[in-house]
């Protein structure tokens, strides 16, 4: 079990549905092929590892669409551990909409743990091996410390999902896992 992780599609002219992410999927042989909303989010049964997996979803949705789509995979293990590991428990009650998870497509920096998130406002950062922890308290879409920026302190790309997203792809992922599958 895989859960693949779309970066930048359906902002800025482009456009990706949840129907051709599924039929790219489908098309490379992954089954049990589940979308979340139409922001990116796929959970499937591969016979490959999260890398693979994450290679080739990536370049078939690339030929799809006409333009680069870079794919984050995890699988269904990895994700369960990120939501496990979530630093920011009472945000994650409290405030989900305000707290993200960034998946890098690698290790991060060593430096990127060094990384003062204070000259940007109030956001409070964790960072892991492969994820980012990051709670924005005053809210997302206005933040100075944007992907970009983040993505420059990791020294990788990544994307990012919030709190709620989540836990929708890992209760997506423990349904087909509780179904047979993966």
């Amino acid at each position: 079990m895989v859960i693949g992780l779309l970066r930048a599609v359906n902002v800025g002219g482009r456009k990706l549905t949840s129907a051709q992410l599924r039929a790219a999927a489908e098309g490379l042989g992954y089954t049990d092929v589940k979308t979340y909303v139409n922001s990116g989010n796929v959970v499937v049964v591969a016979p490959h590892g999260a890398p693979a997996t994450a290679d080739a979803l990536g370049a078939a949705l690339t030929a799809e669409a006409g333009f680069d789509v870079p794919v984050v995979a995890r699988t269904a293990s990895a994700w369960h551990a990120v939501v496990e590991a979530c630093p920011f428990s009472d945000e994650a009650r409290d405030d989900p909409s305000h707290l993200v998870v960034v998946a890098w497509d690698g290790p991060v920096a060593e430096t990127a743990g060094a990384f003062d998130p204070a000259r940007y406002g109030n956001e409070r950062l964790v960072w892991a091996r492969t994820e980012l922890y990051a709670y924005y308290p005053d809210g997302i879409g206005r933040s100075r410390l944007t992907l970009p920026v983040l993505e420059k302190a990791a020294g990788r790309g990544g994307t990012a999902r919030n709190w709620n997203t989540v836990l929708a792809l890992d209760a997506l992922a423990r349904e087909r896992e509780a179904g047979g599958q993966g």
